[in-house]
């Protein structure tokens, strides 16, 4: 099975979230949310952590007490000795956790806003940008690319070694590398785009949405150890 997991961000108790926080994870993780200049990104930092908590242990039954977590040589974060992925992305408000247990995966989430999409037309081929110019709603199809590419790039793990022009978005797929991507959109909130993508098709059956209130992330944290987290 496939978990989508999300949750909303809230300025309610900042001080005792924090607070918390120190005591709940790593001094290494601590220090990487503490060099955000922006309570928001340190927060929603730290919420991305609690929802892979979340699901690691109550969908997975992973023991997250004594599971170990390392990085790729591109910083992607990952289980040792599982074949559990994970992928974290939040945008504004919103914090998405993706969890899987049948190859590598990707997600990204954007909220919709208003940019000059005219400075990002050589991130995408020119059919691409020409569909996005003609779309009934520019700016969503302009989103619905981006978070689909963004989302093929987290699933490789590449990062920026993958030039979001590089690789053409066709019949929700693509293909890096001779390695196939299939992408899902992703029904949150009608003020942002989600997408997800894995190297195996995911039916809609084998896909789970969940949403979870950060004040049940702050409590499933506060009586369970966090200090394998990185």
């Amino acid at each position: 099975m496939t978990h989508l997991l999300f949750t909303y961000l809230t300025n309610c108790d900042n001080d005792a979230f924090f607070a918390d926080a120190e005591h709940m994870f790593s001094e290494e993780f601590v220090r990487k949310y503490s060099k955000y200049k922006r309570w928001q990104d340190a927060k929603s930092t730290i919420l991305g952590r609690l929802l892979l908590a979340y699901g690691l242990k109550n969908l997975y039954q992973v023991d997250i007490d004594n599971l170990k977590m390392n990085f790729s040589k591109d910083k992607k974060p990952f289980l040792e000795n599982s074949s559990i992925q994970f992928n974290i992305s939040h945008s504004n408000d919103v914090i998405v956790c993706a969890i899987t247990s049948v190859g590598a995966i990707g997600v990204d989430i954007e909220k919709i806003s208003a940019i000059p999409i005219e400075d990002f037309k050589d991130q995408f081929l020119p059919l691409e940008y020409e569909t996005i110019l003609k779309a009934p709603k520019v700016l969503e199809q302009f989103y619905t690319y981006w978070t689909q590419k963004e989302a093929v790039v987290k699933s490789n793990g590449s990062g920026l070694h993958i030039p979001l022009q590089s690789f053409e978005i066709s019949n929700r797929s693509t293909v890096i590398a001779d390695q196939s991507y299939y992408l899902n959109e992703i029904s949150i909130d009608v003020d942002y785009k989600c997408h997800m993508a894995t190297q195996s098709l995911i039916h809609d059956e084998d896909l789970t949405i969940i949403g979870l209130k950060p004040a049940l992330l702050t409590d499933f944290g506060s009586v369970n150890s966090l200090k394998t987290f990185r």
